[in-house]
């Protein structure tokens, strides 16, 4: 018995000194997060309202019916209504009772509401995005199919979506008074892969990496590669522009519009600290932009910063933005049935 006391005695004790260690050990972590974005592959979900187009309808004018889209915003970029173009191709506007001069309230609707992004507050909790809906027919009559087929016959009802978003990446360079001959217990590493932070997005940042190609240089570079499964067209005068003419199509899908941000000082009047291969440069900051074109989905970008040959030692964020139009797309079948008489 007294074996037996000792025992739970010592797990009494061993109990209560981790609680008394826990204690003293400060604060409990408040699950606060410690990067700036979710990430993830994200952007417009694009689907049917449940029944609307419902999945069959009858011919001979006999059946009305709307088609509503339903929008999600998935990804992070805090995307504005008048910036997202829904048109309702795949059919025949004139079979379902769409007479000419209202065709054009097919093409490019925007939503009701904006599509809110997907969200994380200061404490770490995750707001979800609200959906928002976009109706056809908005101004005229329902659809109905008003003519007499010769048996059942499936149309296709295709959402199309242009959209314009932004991916926005951080990360970091590493600069030192001597680049050459890095000091033991240095607060960084000028050459070596850096960690970086990509938004909630089709198109993602990733692979930072820094080396070092003189005493006063630094060079940088990093990959934007297309996660979606949409296409992407370079973002020109601030709206969506999906083009559909084969032409202006390979003008500029597969291209998007890219700026880097060192913050870092200029040099010398009139001379570009920030250099980055393809794009532009700008002489009164350290700041590089420019559209690239996406190769089989992805492309490299390499820049090279110049710096003030007086300097201390310290770690500087670079900031990235991606900005580009989207063409998604959703798909529902009808099934017209034919009514005999």
């Amino acid at each position: 018995m007294g074996q037996k006391r000792d025992l739970k005695l010592i797990v009494f004790s061993a109990v209560f000194l981790l609680f008394i260690a826990g204690c003293d050990g400060g604060e409990a972590p408040t699950g606060a997060p410690t990067t700036p974005f979710l990430g993830g592959t994200g952007g417009l979900e694009i689907s049917f309202l449940e029944g609307s187009p419902p999945t069959e309808v009858t011919d001979g004018d006999t059946f009305d019916f709307q088609a509503v889209v339903k929008l999600k915003n998935n990804g992070e970029y805090d995307l504005q209504k008048d910036r997202v173009n829904v048109s309702l191709i795949g059919f025949s506007p004139a079979d379902f009772g769409v007479i000419a001069a209202d065709e054009k309230l097919l093409v490019g609707e925007n939503p009701e509401d904006n599509p809110a992004p997907r969200q994380r507050d200061s404490e770490g909790n995750i707001i979800e995005p609200v959906e928002t809906f976009v109706t056809f027919p908005s101004e005229i009559t329902n659809f109905n199919f008003k003519g007499d087929l010769a048996g059942n016959t499936v149309f296709i009802f295709r959402a199309d979506v242009c959209y314009k978003y932004e991916t926005i990446a951080v990360s970091e360079v590493c600069v030192l008074e001597n680049m050459i001959d890095v000091a033991d217990g240095a607060i960084c590493n000028p050459s070596e892969a850096k960690s970086i932070f990509s938004s909630g997005s089709p198109i993602k940042v990733d692979g930072f990496r820094q080396s070092v190609v003189g005493k006063d240089k630094v060079q940088f570079s990093f990959d934007i590669a297309h996660s979606g499964t949409g296409n992407i067209f370079v973002e020109e005068f601030d709206r969506s522009d999906c083009p559909k003419n084969p032409s202006e199509r390979r003008k500029k899908e597969g291209k998007v519009n890219v700026t880097i941000k060192t913050g870092l000082p200029v040099v010398s009047a009139g001379v570009a600290a920030l250099n980055c291969a393809g794009l532009k440069d700008s002489t009164a900051a350290s700041v590089s932009t420019g559209a690239v074109t996406l190769v089989n989905g992805k492309r490299t970008v390499t820049c090279t910063q110049t710096l003030a040959s007086s300097r201390s030692d310290f770690k500087r964020p670079v900031d990235i933005n991606v900005i580009f139009n989207y063409l998604s797309s959703a798909d529902k079948e009808v099934l017209v049935k034919h009514l005999v008489d």
